[in-house]
């Protein structure tokens, strides 16, 4: 876990800094400077981008990093990995462009009112949906090489503070809201070229391809899984983005705009998930690669109690505040509440399960995860679809929250079915009850008038009540040794 807690640790402090700046340009600034519906368009673009770039790269974001270790030589060459993964992304991005072209006219006169400002922006998918589609892949390439702070730091920090720029731009301004979108979307064009150079200068840049080595017997094993791999792709995303496109779909861009601002503070409880995550994917396809079963079984145990435990500690945390930090926002978002309270209930939840789409995605069984992908793509489809109707935006949380258990469970149970191991141990109860009291304490706390001295002490109180025991009963080995060593920096501990 050396190498997963130092690399997920540096990429969790980015994460959380991005988090802190993402707040400021989307909680704050966009909140007031930008009007529910152009808030909404922003979100239902990028929301659209995300699903057209992972259906678009046709699986290779995760075959770079499965079959990369078979492509490493002792040099630095990949033997063509990369030019591989572009190629075949391009296709996949040219296909789907042809698509959306050719039905326009049909996909915008399926929406509400609002079709006629989404449609003067529609534009905007295309070019947005590719520098997505190109950072994905160039972030694939550096996690395959076990590199994860790196896109952590342009993604979370350099992204966000050019995104400041643009939004304080347009609040002076000196660019209207169509100049804001058109500086949007170059601010992920600017990521691909960092990540171009720096791959250049590290001698990681090369577009050669090995022929001889990807020969026909390969060509089939990569592309089959890559293959699988698009239902698995496209599924996954697709679930955490479908809500937010149907609650567009059916209650227009300022209930899309609500809901999404409340999914967009769940990603204060998903940092660690990713950054764990992002690390462990490669160390997974090592082991599978050694057939060393034991020692996937300590990382999906290990991966699981640490994004559990952080996890719910910061949906706890907020939870407390929740009132305060709507406090901070126009009225109309408070609507967004119990929103926030389901989609943070089901991240947390989501990580109680640890790295198991990982783990399915790196054995012989990754086709399991298409197949079950498919299912939960048309559960979550027809639950919103009802929901939606029955409740409004609460109908779409609640729709997600089933849909995500249910997935964790039917994938836990295939990999206990499949390799015996499971992500759950004593100290997972622990948690459970230690997180749950700390709950409950932090709702029974009396508010103070001062909506910053009020949070500063509920997350006092609240940091005590799961804190103390989480390190006395030594929940997780890796909290506790990054506790002592801090300790013992402060001559608290010897």
């Amino acid at each position: 876990m050396g190498i997963v807690a130092k690399q997920a640790s540096i990429s969790a402090v980015l994460s959380y800094l991005g988090v802190l700046l993402g707040f400021l340009n989307v909680a704050i600034f966009m909140n007031r400077w930008l009007t529910p519906d152009e808030l909404g368009l922003r979100n239902v673009l990028l929301d659209i981008a995300v699903v057209y770039s992972q259906f678009a790269n046709l699986g290779v974001f995760k075959g770079m990093v499965k079959f990369f270790p078979f492509f490493q030589n002792n040099t630095n060459s990949d033997r063509g990995l990369l030019s591989i993964s572009l190629l075949t992304s391009i296709v996949g991005f040219g296909i789907i462009a042809l698509g959306l072209m050719y039905f326009k006219t049909d996909l915008l006169s399926s929406y509400n009112s609002d079709s006629k400002f989404f449609s003067d922006y529609y534009w905007a998918i295309f070019p947005l949906s590719f520098m997505l589609l190109m950072n994905g892949i160039l972030e694939s390439y550096l996690q395959a090489r076990s590199n994860t702070v790196l896109a952590a730091l342009v993604k979370n920090v350099i992204h966000r503070v050019l995104i400041t720029v643009t939004i304080l731009a347009y609040f002076f301004k000196i660019i209207d809201f169509h100049g804001f979108v058109v500086a949007f979307v170059v601010s992920y064009f600017l990521n691909s070229i960092i990540y171009l150079v720096y791959l250049g200068n590290r001698g990681f840049l090369s577009f050669k391809l090995d022929f001889k080595f990807f020969n026909k017997r390969l060509r089939k094993v990569f592309y089959n899984y890559s293959l699988f791999s698009i239902l698995s792709n496209f599924s996954s995303i697709l679930v955490t983005k479908v809500d937010a496109l149907m609650v567009w779909h059916y209650l227009g861009l300022t209930a899309a705009a609500i809901y999404t601002n409340s999914l967009f503070l769940t990603v204060l409880i998903m940092v660690p998930a990713v950054a764990i995550a992002n690390i462990t994917l490669p160390l997974l396809s090592h082991s599978w690669k050694k057939k060393n079963i034991s020692e996937i079984d300590i990382l999906y145990k290990k991966t699981a109690i640490n994004q559990f435990l952080i996890g719910g500690a910061i949906f706890v945390l907020t939870w407390a505040s929740i009132d305060n930090f709507f406090q901070l926002q126009r009225d109309v978002y408070v609507e967004g509440k119990w929103v926030f309270f389901l989609l943070g209930l089901s991240r947390v939840l989501n990580l109680l399960f640890g790295v198991n789409n990982q783990i399915i995605n790196i054995t012989k069984y990754y086709r399991f995860d298409s197949y079950s992908s498919f299912v939960l793509v048309v559960f979550t489809f027809i639950s919103n679809w009802v929901m939606i109707r029955w409740m409004g935006i609460e109908g779409a949380a609640l729709a997600t929250t089933i849909s995500l258990v249910l997935f964790n469970v039917i994938r836990s149970y295939y990999i206990f079915r499949k390799l015996g191991i499971h992500p759950f141990s004593p100290n997972t109860v622990k948690l459970v009850i230690i997180l749950t009291v700390s709950f409950v304490i932090g709702n029974l706390l009396p508010h103070l008038s001062n909506i910053y001295l009020d949070t500063i002490y509920r997350s006092m109180i609240v940091c005590a009540c799961f804190g103390i025991p989480i390190y006395y009963f030594k929940i997780s080995e890796d909290i506790n040794q990054i506790i002592n060593v801090n300790l013992r920096k402060i001559g608290l501990l010897k």
